[in-house]
């Protein structure tokens, strides 16, 4: 028969050994992923990028129209992921209402507002505002501002 405190500390080592050989082979694992982001970006968004904007007759500012859109330079914004993005606007003030409509589609189709982490506003003053797509998902970005 084994002595008892002979037995225990057999079993701890097998445990620690196997505990750091997991953990090693999460590591590596975790480190083969990569950026999870890809081609992020953060830049800014001047107004002369948006050649469709415009401001209604209420006064709130639009960066694109709805569709359906044909004209291929009026379609919404790439809005990578991972990224952040500050956009000029001509409101003259800060914004008190800032929604943002995200698509999978260039041109808007099957648009739902963004919410959560794929539209999350950083910041707002009375020329830019500054969103952020923090999801790993490429997305098409129309912004009303008001």
């Amino acid at each position: 028969m084994p002595h008892p405190e002979m037995g225990m500390p057999r079993f701890e080592s097998l445990r620690a050994s196997a505990l750091l050989i997991v953990s090693g082979a999460l590591a590596v694992l975790a480190t083969a992923c990569g950026d999870p982001c890809g081609a992020s970006e953060d830049r800014l968004v001047p107004i002369s990028e948006l050649p469709c904007n415009m401001t209604t007759s209420d006064g709130a500012w639009e960066s694109h129209p709805w569709p359906p859109i044909n004209d291929e330079q009026c379609y919404w914004l790439e809005f990578r992921g991972c990224s952040q993005y500050e956009f000029e606007h001509p409101l003259g003030r800060t914004p008190s209402l800032i929604v943002g409509y995200t698509s999978f589609e260039q041109d808007g189709r099957f648009a739902t507002l963004g919410s959560g982490n794929s539209f999350v506003i950083e910041d707002a003053n009375e020329s830019t505002i500054t969103v952020r797509n923090t999801q790993n998902q490429l997305f098409y970005l129309r912004l009303v501002l008001d």
